[in-house]
C-alpha cells in the first residue's frame, strides 16, 4: 500500500478516537489514564484493516507523523513563547496525530506479535550455509561463461562453506525457489517425515503461506523443475548424528525424484497441478537428525528484498552457532555471483538497507558496520530477544 493510501486511513480512524475520546470525557467522570486506556482498547478493532500491511510499509509513517508532531509542538511553543494561547484548532492536530501515532505503534506489536506464532517452518543447515540459493540472477553474460554443455551450467561457490553447483536446466535458484523448499520441508513435517511426499498445488502454497492462484502454480511448477535439476557438491559438511564437521567430497541432488501429476491428460506439459518428489538420502537423513533450522514464515514473506530474506536465513543459522558476527565478503558471497559489474561499494549499501528492514522486521536489535584499515571487513548484530527465547523454546519442546 502506498504511504498516502495508508496515511489516509490512519487519519480516518484517528478522527474517529478522537471523537469517542471527547465524548467519553464530556459524558464520563474519567481521570485521564482511564479515558486512554479505553481508546488504547478501542484501537484493537482497527487492528484487522492493517493485516495486509507490511510492518517495513509503516516504520516510514511513523517516522513522519513524529516529524509532525515535532513541528505541531514547535509552533505551540513558540505561540506560548509569545504570550499566546493554543488555539483549539492547533491542540487538536497535536492531539490526532499523537493518537496516529499510537495507533501505529499498536499495530506493530500486534503484527509482531501475530509473526511470532508462525515460526514452525523449517530449513535444512548444510543446505542453508551452502550458498545454492542467490538473492538475484546474474547478467546474462556471466551465466553464458557457466555453462559446460548443452542447457548446463556449473559454478564454484565460496560462501561460508565451499561447494560446487551444477543445474542441468541452466537454471540458478533465487529466493523463490528457497521458499518453494521450505514449503516442501513443511509438508514433510505434516505427511510424517517421509522420503518421498505427494502433494496438490495448493498444498504447497498453502505450507509457503501463499495465497494459492493459477499464476502461482506456474511459479511453483517451474521451481519444482529447477529444484529437482540442481546437483550440490560440499567440499564440508556437518553430520548431525556424530556433531562432527567433515572436509569430504558429498556429492546430492536435493530431489532425487520429481514426477508431475495430470488429473486429466490434456493437463501435461505444465498443466499439472501436483507433484511426488523424493528427497535425497543424505538430505532426508539429515532432516530426520533434526539438522535444520526454524523459519517464521510470515516474517520470510514479509521482507521487502531477495537481500533481506537470503541474510534472515543467515542470521539463523548464526544464532544456531552463536555466531553474531559475519565477514562482510562471505555474506556477499553467499548470496550473490561476484562478476565484471560487480560494485562492492553499492553492494555494502544494499546490506545496509537490509539490515535495516531486518531492524525493523524485529529480528535484530541493532548492527554495526566493522572497519579494518579503514574498509568495511565485518557486519555485528545482536539478534532480537523474542527470537533468542522463541528458539530455546522450541529446542525444549522438541527435545521434551
Amino acid at each position: 500500500m502506498k504511504i498516502s493510501k495508508l496515511s489516509e486511513l490512519v487519519d480516518q480512524y484517528a478522527i474517529e478516537l478522537y471523537a469517542l475520546k471527547k465524548e467519553i470525557s464530556k459524558q464520563y467522570p474519567m481521570n485521564k489514564e482511564q479515558i486512554d486506556q479505553i481508546i488504547v482498547d478501542e484501537m484493537q478493532k482497527y487492528f484487522t484493516s492493517f493485516h495486509s500491511i507490511q510492518i517495513n510499509e509503516m516504520k516510514p509513517l511513523i517516522d513522519l507523523y513524529k516529524d509532525q508532531e515535532n513541528d505541531q509542538l514547535k509552533s505551540i511553543i513558540l505561540q506560548q513563547s509569545t504570550g499566546l494561547n493554543i488555539s483549539i484548532n492547533d491542540q487538536k492536530k497535536l492531539d490526532l496525530i499523537s493518537i496516529s501515532i499510537q495507533l501505529l505503534n499498536n499495530v506493530l506489536f500486534y503484527k509482531r506479535e501475530y509473526q511470532k506464532q508462525f515460526s514452525s517452518h523449517i530449513f535444512e543447515k548444510n543446505l542453508l550455509a551452502s550458498g545454492a540459493f542467490l538473492s538475484g540472477t546474474p547478467h546474462a553474460k556471466t551465466m553464458s561463461k557457466l555453462v559446460v554443455s548443452e542447457n548446463i551450467f556449473e559454478l564454484e561457490r565460496r560462501g561460508f562453506r565451499p561447494i560446487v553447483y551444477r543445474n542441468d536446466k541452466g537454471a540458478i535458484l533465487n529466493t523463490y525457489d528457497t521458499k518453494v523448499l521450505i514449503g516442501l520441508f513443511k509438508l514433510w513435517m505434516i505427511q510424517g517425515c517421509n522420503q518421498n511426499i505427494e502433494f496438490e498445488f495448493k498444498e504447497l502454497a498453502e505450507a509457503m503461506l501463499t495465497k494459492p492462484s493459477g499464476g502461482e502454480y506456474k511459479l511453483i511448477y517451474d521451481s519444482l523443475q529447477n529444484i529437482a535439476a540442481t546437483w550440490i557438491e560440499y567440499k564440508e559438511y556437518y553430520d548431525q548424528s556424530k556433531h562432527k564437521y567433515y572436509s569430504a567430497t558429498v556429492q546430492h541432488r536435493p530431489i532425487t525424484s520429481l514426477k508431475l501429476i495430470a488429473r486429466k491428460r490434456e493437463e501435461e506439459n505444465g498443466k499439472e497441478r501436483a507433484a511426488e518428489i523424493v528427497f535425497h538420502d543424505i538430505l532426508h537423513q539429515s532432516l530426520l537428525e533434526r539438522n535444520y533450522i526454524f523459519i517464521n514464515m510470515v516474517i520470510f514473506n514479509e521482507l521487502p528484498t531477495s537481500y533481506a530474506r537470503m541474510i534472515y536465513l543467515s542470521i539463523l543459522n548464526g544464532i544456531e552457532n552463536d555466531n553474531h558476527i559475519f565477514n562482510i565478503d562471505d555474506l556477499i558471497d553467499q548470496i550473490i555471483i561476484t562478476d565484471e559489474n560487480y560494485n562492492r561499494a553499492r553492494t555494502i549499501k544494499t546490506i545496509k538497507n537490509s539490515f535495516e528492514h531486518l531492524l525493523h522486521a524485529d529480528i535484530i536489535a541493532n548492527y554495526e558496520f566493522i572497519k579494518v584499515k579503514n574498509k568495511v571487513t565485518f557486519i555485528q548484530y545482536n539478534p532480537a530477544e523474542w527470537l533468542l527465547v522463541h528458539r530455546q523454546t522450541q529446542i525444549e519442546n522438541y527435545d521434551s
